[in-house]
């Protein structure tokens, strides 16, 4: 991941070197000279990818690199913004004409380049046992985006990860049994991974299902279950109020809210799916909201928590999936692996069997965890290159205690597929991380922020949002992001979603990296604060209508606020403490459209 936060930081003073070449001129020796360390540390950062996490020393020095990667963009922005106080191209030329003495900012610039540049040195000098190439020319270069990436093929429906022929049959019987009593829910229970959601979602789908039911709606709960927010989505959609009429819904208290949905459904046979609900305490507090409706009328619930499935309704017994047999693990691997062949593990040689089945069992029967070996190794040819997957899932069993090793096998598997990814794409996968839990993503509006960011570089063979697709069909085709919904075509993509595992991964690697934190507000303040010590991207998940940002942060670069509420004011207490925002973002469900107030009170 350093690599692609020193590729960033190469391409900011590579452009600033090519547009501001005038007024660089007494400081452009020293810029030229830290751009050419940095491609050199950007191309031993790619030879090494993979090895630090074998290596303390290596790690340090890698986290070294990246810090100064950072410094560097910094010392740059700095410029760009002196330049804009002095007055932009006149102004300077003035300053330049003027005056005999070279400009303090440009003095000040000097000595920051330099005291970098030596700090990227002495690195360089105490890497003896790694090759560094002196022209700064790597195996690849990092604007070579597109020879990367391999042949993607997004518009071709995948296959179902698990065969879920006979669950699928269980699961429809029993929404389809005419029960007439309060609450009759259905429940599919397992482990995250399981297969859960693709269950629940091929069933909601199902042509029967949905001539069977007056009214449907699919609910993303997760551990942070908010309910008001849950039961306006439903009250929406039952409803499909105007303007003026939702507005009016907004401002409904909880027991008015309550109190509405279930005189809006109490004549309807309905289906509502809650995805993903966690405690017993979430259904107690939105049961009330659910009246026993037409005759027919069923909730579906997804849960980890077999305890919540029981207590919602003791009547129903739930669903359990299990995980694969051997064979069965060994036939999904072979789908995946070998997605060209119809014959699968027929057409494999001996070894390719014997490392692929030694693997499938480190994934204890978890299909999440086979698709995605499946698919990283699709794109290994060779015994070698399979061999060295296998090294690294099993290196590192040996390291953890025998009890974790089922559960750091599946994670293994899951890190071992982002550490494939082309080091262009992984910004782009740990940006997924300041989504909330379940959020589906609109494509488009990702795509634009992976841009704003400088995730996607510029070049001759596509335009930039075109490379974006291509860069999302990337992390979708190795299945660390799913699609959620497609347009009416059924083949470009309009919405995804991350499954609660690799979101974890996500969070968990964009926290490691330095490369964006996550501030969850507390549930009963309004205030933010903001400190130098934070990382340089920050996002908010707000718990009110109101966020009061206070403190000074000048070095944050991107400002992300993802909330399920209709409205947010944004209330900056010091705007000048935010000098470097490049990216100020604030993003909602889109249950409705509608403009977004933001306001600072001191500007």
């Amino acid at each position: 991941m350093a690599e692609a936060i020193v590729s960033l930081a190469v391409e900011r003073i590579s452009e600033l070197l090519i547009r501001e070449a005038v007024f660089l001129k007494d400081v452009k020796d020293e810029v030229e000279s830290l751009n050419t360390e940095l491609k050199r540390m950007q191309c031993f950062l790619e030879d090494v990818d993979g090895k630090a996490e074998q290596d303390t020393r290596l790690c340090n020095r890698v986290s070294e690199i990246r810090d100064l990667a950072y410094d560097a963009e910094d010392v740059i922005d700095s410029f760009i913004l002196e330049r804009a106080h002095q007055g932009g191209f006149q102004g300077i030329v003035k300053r330049f004409t003027s005056i005999c003495t070279e400009p303090s900012h440009l003095r000040k610039i000097r000595v920051q380049v330099k005291a970098i540049q030596t700090k990227l040195q002495n690195i360089s000098k105490n890497l003896p046992a790694y090759e560094i190439p002196r022209d700064g020319e790597g195996s690849s270069s990092v604007f070579n985006v597109q020879r990367q990436l391999r042949r993607t093929y997004s518009h071709v429906e995948k296959e179902d990860v698990v065969s879920l022929e006979v669950s699928t049959k269980d699961v429809m019987t029993k929404l389809m049994t005419e029960e007439d009593r309060l609450h009759t829910v259905v429940s599919i229970v397992g482990m995250g991974g399981i297969g859960k959601t693709t269950l629940a979602r091929k069933v909601y789908s199902h042509f029967d299902v949905r001539r069977y039911f007056d009214f449907l709606a699919w609910l993303s709960i997760s551990q942070q279950c908010k309910p008001r927010e849950v039961l306006l989505s439903v009250l929406v959609k039952v409803l499909s109020p105007s303007k003026d009429e939702r507005e009016l819904i907004e401002k409904l208290n909880e027991n008015e809210l309550w109190k509405r949905l279930f005189d809006a459904l109490k004549e309807k046979r309905y289906l509502i799916v809650l995805d993903d609900i966690w405690r017993i305490e979430h259904w107690d507090i939105l049961k009330p909201a659910f009246p026993r409706g037409r005759k027919g009328s069923k909730i579906l619930f997804t849960t980890r928590n077999r305890n919540v499935a029981l207590h919602a309704d003791p009547c129903n017994t739930p669903i359990d999936l299990s995980l694969l047999t051997e064979d069965e693990s060994w036939n999904l691997l072979c789908r995946k692996a070998f997605p060209r062949s119809k014959m699968g593990s027929q057409c494999c040689s001996e070894e390719f069997v014997k490392l692929g089945k030694e693997m499938v069992k480190k994934c204890g029967g978890l299909p999440l965890a086979i698709v995605v070996l499946g698919c990283l190794l699709a794109t290994k040819q060779s015994v070698a290159q399979w061999e060295m997957v296998h090294k690294n899932i099993h290196g590192h069993l040996n390291e953890l205690p025998h009890q974790d090793r089922q559960y750091g096998a599946v994670n293994r598997i899951l890190v071992s597929s982002y550490n494939d990814l082309p080091y262009p794409l992984k910004p782009c996968f740990l940006y997924l991380s300041h989504y909330p839990e379940d959020w589906e993503i609109r494509k488009k509006e990702l795509i634009r922020l992976w841009i704003a960011e400088g995730f996607i570089p510029e070049t001759e063979e596509f335009l930039m949002e075109d490379l974006g697709e291509k860069f999302l069909e990337e992390l979708i085709d190795a299945n660390l992001v799913q699609v959620s919904r497609r347009d009416y075509t059924g083949t470009n993509v309009e919405t995804c979603r991350v499954h609660d595992l690799l979101r974890d991964l996500c969070t968990k690697k964009a926290r490691e990296e330095k490369f964006l934190e996550i501030i969850q507000q507390p549930l009963h303040e309004l205030e933010v604060t903001l400190a130098e010590s934070m990382l340089r991207r920050i996002s908010i998940h707000p718990s009110k209508w109101e966020v009061y940002l206070k403190g000074e942060h000048p070095k944050l670069h991107s400002l992300l606020c993802s909330q399920n509420e209709e409205l947010v004011e944004l209330c900056i207490s010091k705007y000048k403490s935010f000098k470097f925002l490049r990216v100020l973002t604030i993003v909602k469900r889109d249950y409705y459209k509608k403009p977004i107030k933001t306001r600072s009170p001191n500007t």
